[in-house]
């Protein structure tokens, strides 16, 4: 079996066959491909004025995403009588709503892609455009057999988070300080540091967590700063609306502080597996970082988002970036919630992904 993007081709089965556990927490490895996808990119032919549909979230941090994604189609080849609309789809997670919630996200993650890829598998868009951060793992991913990265939208942005409010460091939070959210990557990693701070499983689009933060239910927030900076958020100069005198400071963590989640920064466009017309048509506007960034950490995701006897997945954090040339570096992390045991891997690996590199790093994470 072959997958395919915008630069080459690579037999998946080349790269199958990685089995291992986490003994300490009675973990157990699923097997998974390890893959770094190259493909050669299809000739693009697409029906006489076609409307192409694209699916969003309603939020406008999803909305820009979404845009993204159709400018680049229509800076490609796309024919002139080839029309785009797009079509917002409120998702679970939206009708949640803003607020506090009992356990972080990924003990009862919210769902902000299932409504979406439902519209595209029952034919109501074409498209669906994510970001490839809130896609599960593929054995929770409910479409995950009926549907496909089609693109990843490129370049990638800061994937890092930042620490936003009064205090510059996470040195600097008071005793006791309530730090905003409901990621328990975050968690863990902030917890690693401070175990005295408190962790306020805080939810909801990015300006309902700036309120919350500008009211005073939370000290500071760790937020993502390629979603800020989509939005237009100045998070050095930024004012909240409510209180001109608070002035947000905004410190950049770096993956040594807070290794970003997987694929955090990377936007994509999702069509059907069987949409040969749509396929043909993402490869074009596909970037060949953010594609490789984001298969070596969904991989990463795929072989260890299992593994937590809770429901959801274990605190776990991966990003690929390049190291040469021809070298991309990626950095794992696997946590207990608490933060109590936290282990980091790094491995530099070729373009073309040998599974020895990829069972390397998986001998490493076994110390956990």
């Amino acid at each position: 079996r072959t997958s395919s993007c915008s630069f080459g081709t690579v037999d998946e089965r080349a790269c199958e066959g990685i089995t291992s556990s986490f003994s300490g927490m009675g973990w157990d490895f699923a097997n998974i491909s390890f893959l770094l996808i190259l493909a050669a990119s299809p000739v693009l032919s697409l029906s006489p004025q076609r409307t192409i549909r694209i699916g969003s979230r309603p939020s406008s941090l999803a909305v820009i995403q979404a845009k993204s994604v159709a400018d680049a189609l229509r800076n490609s080849d796309i024919p002139g009588d080839v029309s785009i609309e797009l079509v917002q789809i409120a998702s679970q997670g939206d009708v949640r709503g803003r607020g506090r919630q009992d356990v972080p996200l990924a003990l009862r993650p919210p769902d902000f892609v299932g409504t979406v890829d439902a519209a595209i598998v029952n034919g109501v868009v074409d498209i669906g455009v994510h970001s490839l951060k809130d896609i599960p793992p593929d054995y929770r991913w409910e479409h995950a057999e009926e549907l496909t990265i089609g693109c990843c939208l490129g370049p990638r942005a800061n994937p890092l988070d930042v620490l936003l409010g009064r205090y510059a460091s996470l040195e600097d939070l008071p005793i006791g300080a309530r730090v905003g959210s409901a990621s328990i990557r975050r968690q863990a990693q902030l917890l690693a540091r401070r175990t005295d701070i408190i962790c306020v499983n805080l939810r909801g689009n990015v300006q309902a967590r700036l309120d919350s933060l500008d009211a005073g239910e939370v000290d500071a927030l760790v937020m993502a700063k390629a979603g800020l900076e989509r939005l237009g958020i100045d998070i050095e100069h930024q004012n909240t609306a409510a209180s001109e005198a608070m002035a947000l400071k905004g410190t950049l963590l770096t993956p040594e502080v807070m290794l970003p989640g997987c694929c955090q920064g990377i936007v994509g466009a999702i069509c059907r597996r069987d949409d040969s017309e749509m396929s043909h048509l993402l490869s074009t506007v596909d970037n060949r970082d953010a594609r490789i960034a984001e298969t070596a950490e969904r991989a990463f995701l795929n072989i260890v988002g299992g593994l937590a006897p809770w429901e959801g997945r274990p605190p776990l954090a991966a990003l690929m970036t390049r190291a040469g040339e021809e070298k991309w570096e990626l950095n794992g992390l696997v946590a207990r919630e608490d933060g109590s045991n936290i282990i980091r891997a790094q491995r530099s690996i070729p373009s073309n992904c040998a599974v020895a590199d990829a069972q390397e790093l998986e001998k490493e994470l076994e110390k956990i």
